[in-house]
């Protein structure tokens, strides 16, 4: 089932790696380096399925970026799934209301399991995609 997922991490590397990953499981991928970034897109889209946000990019807190997702009516049910390298991470995602929480280097085929998890409850039945897309970077 493909989704859209948006990246909010600051290591254009693994972010890039993490979305090939992804796209070669059919998701549409869209890249933030800074949660502000993502925080805009979404608001001007107005969906995703999913965010995987790492704790420490430039910017906004991780916190500041959850708290401005609950309080916008469309994006406070958007689940936020934690994938961060910080020592802090379970403790942390737990205090967000995160949905999961994966230490980096992450366990890809755990992380894939949990993304389509996510995707069922939040995709349409029938919603796939016919081919991976290529993700954007912002």
């Amino acid at each position: 089932m493909a989704c859209e997922i948006v990246i909010v991490d600051d290591d254009p590397d693994f972010a890039s790696s993490l979305a090939d990953v992804l796209e070669h499981e059919g998701h549409e991928v869209e890249i933030f380096a800074t949660p502000e970034a993502a925080f805009e897109r979404l608001l001007a889209k107005g969906h995703a399925s999913l965010v995987l946000l790492d704790l420490r990019t430039p910017g906004m807190s991780a916190q500041r970026f959850r708290a401005l997702l609950m309080s916008a009516p469309g994006l406070r049910d958007l689940p936020v799934i934690v994938v961060s390298g910080a020592p802090e991470i379970h403790r942390v995602a737990a205090a967000l209301g995160s949905n999961a929480a994966f230490a980096k280097p992450v366990d890809v085929d755990r992380l894939l399991e949990t993304v389509a998890r996510y995707c069922r409850a939040s995709c349409p039945p029938g919603d796939v995609a016919a081919a991976p897309k290529r993700h954007k970077r912002s």
